[in-house]
């Protein structure tokens, strides 16, 4: 009996295989069972692309594998490989266009596939059954602290920049008394008082404690000690000693107001100083530069005539007719204000849009006939109004008391006379607008205006 089981159980040995798969050991002479996993594309188009089984962040954008869809709220680009999911950036669901369209649908086959997508979207690749986590918070957390870190280095650039003027500070020993022997413009007697100043500054501070003075102030409640007011000065540039050697003379010997090229025969520019106060200036207009405004004063100018009376800024005055026509023919050189200009040069004269009366001419004609001594003047043909006319060249303006010692005739009894000269008029005359005393005309008017002079 015992020798029949023996041979039962040798002939179980060498012809079965034990099953031992719920324990989870492998029978002794039974083969492993492997799996066979496609790494390369299926069609043989590129053996070198791997595609690995599961789901995997890919930066290829659909170059090396097939395109699944773009995500709509990031926009990055999700290829096969990444497989149809929550986006690996921004969880964001992104799926091939014949999923989307079968999820907008609204049924329960599109709400089952929606929930079946991020179901396997949220689990890692290989082993899609046993782990929940998802991939978009790991990479959020990733972004988290590379954001934190970036925010550190702003912080830390941001005080860099706070206290780069502390830590750049530059000191200039030039100007201190360390550099009196190697100042080349100086010469040995202003060497010599520096030389002096710096050697009693020293030997007063760095002396003998016992010649040390302290100053009480009774009144101020103070003790003033004599060594710190010596520290304090010791390099200063606003030191007695040092103002007089650097700043005492003044740089240029020659008169400033003086035109070096012997060539120029004109008269230099003048400096029109409109300010009250000043080195220059005596103890009684310091006293009333307390009242000074500034913003009623003009604004410090160097008036050049020759240069004004060249240059063509295109100001202009409106004038009422007959009187704008006749100083644009010449026959009226002298203009009578209420108020005085500095300007030079040429002036664009406007008639306004008031309409003159025919008796109104012809009475004026026959005051500058008589005037003139019934010479034979070529008066305007017609008075246009509300437009410029033409231009002059404005030589000066005089006072009411200047212009009568120049010009004891004169016709004009105006606070201030403008002389004119050089008068021309205009072939095509433009329409304009009129303003109040002399302004600025219009560009386009203006170029046009100088192409059509006579």
């Amino acid at each position: 009996m015992s020798s029949a089981l023996t041979s039962v159980q040798n002939k179980l040995s060498s012809h079965e295989i034990i099953d031992t798969s719920s324990t989870g050991e492998i029978g002794v002479g039974a083969k492993r069972k492997t799996k066979y996993v496609p790494l390369y594309s299926t069609e043989g188009l590129a053996k070198s692309v791997i595609q690995l089984p599961g789901r995997h962040i890919c930066e290829c954008q659909a170059a090396k594998h097939k395109l699944i869809n773009n995500c709509t709220n990031c926009g990055r680009i999700v290829c096969e490989q990444e497989r149809a999911g929550p986006c690996v950036f921004c969880g964001t669901l992104v799926c091939t266009p014949e999923d989307q369209e079968i999820i907008d649908r609204g049924t329960k086959k599109g709400e089952k596939l929606r929930q079946q997508l991020l179901k396997i979207g949220s689990q890692p690749a290989g082993n899609s059954e046993n782990s929940s986590l998802s991939i978009a918070p790991v990479l959020q957390n990733k972004f988290k602290q590379g954001f934190d870190q970036a925010l550190q280095h702003r912080d830390k650039l941001l005080e860099f920049d706070r206290t780069s003027v502390r830590r750049t500070q530059v000191i200039d020993d030039e100007c201190d008394y360390y550099a009196t022997d190697s100042n080349q413009w100086l010469n040995t007697e202003e060497r010599e008082k520096l030389r002096k100043r710096e050697e009693e500054l020293r030997n007063s501070r760095h002396g003998s404690r016992r010649d040390r003075k302290i100053t009480f102030d009774f009144a101020g409640r103070r003790v003033i000690d004599a060594e710190n007011d010596i520290a304090r000065t010791m390099y200063s540039r606003d030191d007695e000693v040092v103002q007089q050697v650097h700043y005492a003379k003044p740089s240029v010997e020659n008169n400033s107001n003086e035109i070096i090229n012997p060539d120029i025969q004109c008269q230099p520019p003048k400096f029109v100083d409109s300010v009250p106060w000043g080195p220059n200036r005596s103890d009684q207009d310091n006293e009333n530069s307390d009242n000074f405004n500034p913003s009623q004063s003009s604004s410090h100018r160097i008036q050049d005539k020759q240069l004004q009376e060249i240059s063509d800024d295109g100001m202009c005055l409106s004038m009422h007719q007959p009187w704008a026509s006749l100083l644009v023919a010449g026959i009226k050189m002298h203009e009578g204000r209420t108020w005085y200009t500095a300007h030079r040069g040429r002036l664009w004269i406007a008639s306004t849009a008031k309409p003159v009366a025919p008796e109104d001419i012809k009475e004026h004609e026959h005051v500058y006939t008589h005037l003139y001594n019934g010479s034979s003047l070529k008066f305007p043909k017609e008075y246009p109004t509300g437009c410029l006319l033409g231009c002059v060249n404005v030589e000066d303006c005089l006072s009411q008391e200047e212009y009568r010692e120049q010009y004891p005739d004169g016709e004009s009894a105006s606070p201030y006379v403008f002389i004119c000269s050089n008068p021309q008029h205009l072939i095509v005359k433009y329409p304009n607008k009129g303003k109040h005393k002399i302004y600025k005309l219009d560009r386009n008017i203006h170029q046009a205006a100088k192409k059509c002079i006579r």
